[in-house]
């Protein structure tokens, strides 16, 4: 019998205590990479709850990549947990390690305001020259870099935020807990490069390493453009993969995120 059990008299809805029990298994190693979870029905008669609660809380921890299922075989932890689901929620990649419990460090190398560049004019929809917040910072795990982040924001929307301290800040919480700005959607685009001589000494490579480069367009409520990023992903730790599923009628769902290999 587990020593888990959920509270059916508190707050939290039963099936996030369980999903929250399941990935802090996952991140504190008791249950490693591959490990087999019990059967739905047999987890819902030990934790004493439906057979869809149970369900509801798997299917969730499956989206944001740290379950796999086999059909046929059951549920496993995914190999290397820390993988983002990009192609269903906007998840920032520090919101997905403070999600995992995995400790990151930012070094912000540059901010403040600046005139638009005619591309990243024409991403946020605004005339070139327009007032724009930058911001260049570096994510680490284990004082190691891993990212590095260039973001442009429409300044009018969020005047003064050049004093803000993005060691400690996150750029989204500041931009929809500051400001009160509703980010309600995305779009990322991914290509394979050569490092140059800039993301090179950054991320700790040899000049044309292997990187991924990411654009990232995030939209209001109201479909207006409000911040336009460009990050570069060291090519050695990070790989794209794709799950695919063919129903009956030839149709193929296609879910792309991000994983982190871990090995290295």
């Amino acid at each position: 019998m587990s020593q888990f059990q959920p509270d059916h008299n508190g707050p939290v809805p039963i099936y996030e205590q369980i999903k929250g029990w399941i990935q802090e298994q996952i991140v504190s190693g008791t249950w490693p990479e591959r490990h087999k979870l019990l059967a739905e029905a047999d987890l819902a008669a030990e934790l004493e709850v439906s057979r869809g609660t149970i369900r509801k809380a798997i299917a969730e921890l499956t989206k944001e990549g740290l379950l796999i299922r086999s059909h046929g075989r059951g549920t496993f932890v995914a190999p290397g947990a820390l993988e983002q689901p990009l192609a269903d929620r906007l998840v920032t990649f520090s919101e997905d390690l403070i999600s995992r419990g995995i400790p990151f460090k930012t070094e912000v190398l540059e901010q403040g305001i600046l005139t638009a560049p005619r591309r990243i004019a024409q991403q946020l929809q605004v005339a070139p020259g327009s007032e724009l917040f930058f911001l260049k910072r570096l994510r680490l795990v284990d004082n190691s870099p891993l990212i590095m982040l260039h973001n442009y924001v429409l300044y009018a929307a969020c005047p003064g935020i050049e004093q803000l301290d993005f060691t400690h800040v996150r750029l989204f919480e500041a931009l929809e807990s500051h400001y009160g700005l509703q980010i309600e959607h995305g779009r990322r685009t991914f290509q394979a490069q050569s490092a140059d001589a800039e993301t090179a000494a950054a991320l700790s490579l040899a000049e044309g390493d292997p990187v991924m480069h990411l654009e990232q367009q995030t939209y209001l409520s109201d479909n207006q453009p409000i911040e336009f990023s460009d990050l570069w992903l060291r090519g050695d730790q990070f790989k794209l993969s794709a799950t695919v599923q063919r129903t009956s009628h030839g149709k193929t769902g296609l879910a792309v995120s991000l994983l982190q290999n871990r090995q290295l």
